[in-house]
């Protein structure tokens, strides 16, 4: 207000909403705004009014966070400033240095494009400004790149940089002091005295219209309430032991958990919403750390109330009254997950989760490299049931189903603990899946199989290092065979909607599936055994004449993928007159190459980029000549560069924003150019990724001459009214195909 004040009445005006990062790091681009010359204005504090216009934009189910943010949107619309401003955050500072990413979530990073789906700027005459955002940069390296923000302000580079470096000065006091307020606090608290940590992110924690004012209520109580952000979360050893972190509020939520552990006094509130994809991991990861020291966890969304939320801060202080912590010895902080090497001294059989046929690959180029892999069971009922009893039930569902069938496995007769382990790949972010292998460690912990290591090979820079840990020839060996099932794996959907004979296609495509097994655990050439497949496809009798409309499936990978994850989508859409189209799972490898290489562009990692170069030309390479094998006999072929697979998306999300739902955007727009009818968004529940493509997708069908578009989100309840959804889109897909000829 002050800096606002000292500004002339012809001041222009730029609008930040009260939301989200905002409340971090509001210091920073204030004081940005107002070093250039611009008033700020910020949207009201979050009130029932706001909230109830937020929930009436939004175009899909999102945490309360993200309603709000729309709401927020609204009002600074209704206050007529003219420019409103919403960068795409990518990463916040990093806690400590060692971490490698402090993303923000999904939601987060992708809420200017989300937002745009749901408000009309342009209508309501408003301009929006947004960009993506990295503030895990360098000062010099973030003020350039920044610099396209104060083009768009119409601002030279020298006053750029005065308010860039003002800013940075600002935030830097900021957090300092809040700090310096932290240990003022700890210091005057006795040691009888408690006090209660409130652990969230700062939009939860910060605002009082989104936490039902809890802090306050705590006041009343005659507690103190401190914020996470007040304690000296940097001083915490946290990278060794939660070095996969990579979410940036996670690393502070951890950090929190290891002082509050240590505090006797202290003992924490956790604040998370309905939706949270982070925290649905975070919080195991808290509880662990916090040991025996308990802790009250509210999930607050649009339908919490306050009478409830007083009764259970009563109900935890009065539990508080007479604890007694026992005192322990010190524990030596290890890893929560080793990257573990399969030949560590013992011959082990590797288990292989079956996401889907792919996995054969993996198995097959296991065994060539002298390590036994066996394929996991299909997933079923049981394993839906041991994954529940083992999770939360908020996690992603592939997690909850690949923790069941590893529970599942540890349970049959024939496990050998000391000479199992089981293979479940990581990511560095943004999305959930990365946190799988961590909480199944502690799964396996917990159960008592300390001693069965998980095999977790990163797909992010450094992956192909890891896979040359495994064998020389493991990474070219398990490509060529996922090439090979991709291109199985489409023939057999073009073929077998319009066989004669029942049953054919997927009899030629189960012997092959076994053949290209075969040839990669025997390091034999794959193109003859191609060759003969499509002869056999060729060869089976189909239906003339007819050209059934065809459904583009997107979305999360394993759940596409997966027939039992997705309640055989393909099936289903096959047995109601549609031959369906799935991106590759090869797509996804030549994705994170693309990522790896411009990540170690950006970081002048030579050798990774050159290591991560080299493969993907030969995985290129190996793509084409196994690809042109099938080339003219496939209408869904080949698949687009991923550089065009991004432009296609980029009218509606920065390739910045890294991950699944940019890919589905852009391989939407590929199968509607290619002659698609129909779209499905296929999803996990509460998927952040999949939630993500839903909403752009409502934006990209207006454009897209309304082609039908469902969105499915699955949870393992089987859902009766699936067949009827599918049964309804079907009969507006037939309605697109007919006017189409018109």
């Amino acid at each position: 207000n002050e800096a606002n004040e000292k500004l002339p009445e012809s001041a222009p005006t730029i609008g930040i909403p009260r939301v989200l990062f905002f409340h971090d790091l509001l210091p920073f681009w204030a004081t940005y705004f107002n070093t250039l010359g611009f008033r700020v204005v910020l949207s009201d504090p979050t009130n029932k009014k706001l909230i109830r216009e937020g929930l009436e934009a939004v175009v899909t189910e999102t945490c309360f966070p993200i309603k709000v943010t729309h709401g927020h949107i609204l009002n600074l619309i209704q206050k007529q400033v003219p420019t409103i401003f919403l960068p795409s955050l990518i990463n916040f500072p990093p806690l400590q240095p060692e971490f490698s990413r402090s993303f923000a979530c999904p939601y987060v990073q992708s809420s200017p494009y989300a937002i745009q789906s749901a408000i009309d700027f342009k209508g309501s005459g408003v301009e929006f400004i947004y960009l993506p955002v990295s503030m895990d940069q360098n000062p010099k390296k973030l003020a350039n790149n920044l610099l396209p923000l104060a083009k768009k302000l119409k601002k030279k580079r020298k006053e750029h940089l005065t308010a860039f470096f003002a800013a940075f000065e600002a935030q830097k006091n900021f957090q300092e002091n809040l700090r310096k307020r932290g240990k003022e606090i700890l210091s005057q608290l006795t040691p009888e005295e408690k006090a209660l940590v409130i652990v969230s992110r700062a939009y939860n924690g910060c605002d009082p219209g989104i936490n039902l004012r809890i802090p306050t209520k705590l006041k009343e109580m005659g507690v103190k309430a401190i914020p996470l952000d007040m304690l000296p979360l940097n001083e915490v050893e946290l990278a060794k032991k939660w070095e996969g972190m990579y979410w940036g509020y996670g690393q502070k939520i951890l950090a929190a958990a290891v002082i509050i552990k240590n505090d006797p006094r202290l003992f924490p509130v956790y604040i998370t919403n309905f939706s949270c994809g982070p925290d649905s991991f975070i919080s195991h990861f808290f509880r662990k750390e916090l040991e025996e020291k308990p802790f009250l966890q509210i999930e607050i969304d649009e339908h919490s109330a306050d009478a409830g939320v007083v009764t259970r801060l009563e109900a935890f202080l009065d539990s508080l009254k007479n604890i007694r912590i026992p005192t322990k010895a010190p524990k030596i902080d290890k890893p929560l997950i080793t990257i573990a090497s399969p030949s560590d001294g013992k011959k082990r059989i590797i288990f292989i989760p079956r996401m889907s046929d792919h996995a054969y690959a993996l198995a097959a180029a296991f065994q060539a490299c002298g390590i036994y892999a066996e394929l996991l069971p299909e997933s079923d009922a049981e394993t839906v049931k041991l994954g529940r009893k083992h999770t939360s039930g908020r996690e992603c569902y592939p997690c909850i189903l690949t923790t069941g069938d590893i529970v599942k496995t540890t349970q049959r007769p024939d496990f050998d603990p000391e000479h199992s382990a089981f293979f479940m790949p990581a990511s560095n972010g943004p999305c959930r899946f990365g946190q799988y292998s961590r909480l199944q460690r502690m799964v396996l912990d917990e159960l008592g199989f300390s001693q069965v290591p998980i095999i977790s090979i990163n797909q992010d820079d450094g992956i192909y290092q890891q896979c040359a840990n495994i064998g020389n020839e493991f990474t070219r060996l398990a490509w060529q065979g996922i090439v090979a099932i991709d291109l199985l794996d489409k023939k057999l959907r073009e073929v077998r909607p319009y066989e004669k004979r029942r049953g054919e296609a997927n009899q030629i495509y189960q012997y092959y599936l076994q053949e290209v097994f075969n040839c990669i655990k025997n390091k034999k050439e794959l193109s003859e055994v191609l060759r003969n497949a499509r002869e056999e496809f060729e060869n089976i009798l189909l239906e003339k004449g007819i050209q059934k409309p065809i459904i583009g499936i997107v979305g999360e990978i394993y759940i596409r993928s997966n027939p039992f994850s997705n309640e055989n989508i393909v099936s289903q859409i096959e047995s109601l007159g549609g031959e369906v189209w799935l991106p590759p799972i090869s797509e996804w490898i030549l994705y994170t190459n693309f990522t790896a290489l411009k990540r170690s562009l950006t970081n002048r990692n030579w050798s990774n980029f050159l290591r991560t170069f080299i493969t993907n030309l030969y995985q290129k390479f190996d793509e084409h000549h196994l690809g042109k094998i099938f080339a003219s006999r496939l209408k869904n072929h080949p698949a687009p560069p991923i550089r065009k697979t991004l432009q296609n998306a980029q009218p509606y999300l920065h390739p910045s924003f890294e991950g699944e739902a940019i890919l589905s955007i852009g391989k939407t727009i590929d199968f509607i150019r290619k002659g698609a009818q129909g779209i499905i968004n296929v999803m996990p529940f509460t998927c952040m990724p999949g939630t993500i493509t839903n909403t752009i997708l409502k934006k990209l069908r207006e454009i897209e001459k309304e082609i039908p578009v469902l969105n499915i989100a699955y949870d393992g309840q089987e859902e009766t009214n699936t067949q009827l959804r599918l049964e309804a889109f079907m009969h507006q897909v037939n309605q697109f195909k007919d006017n189409q000829l018109i």
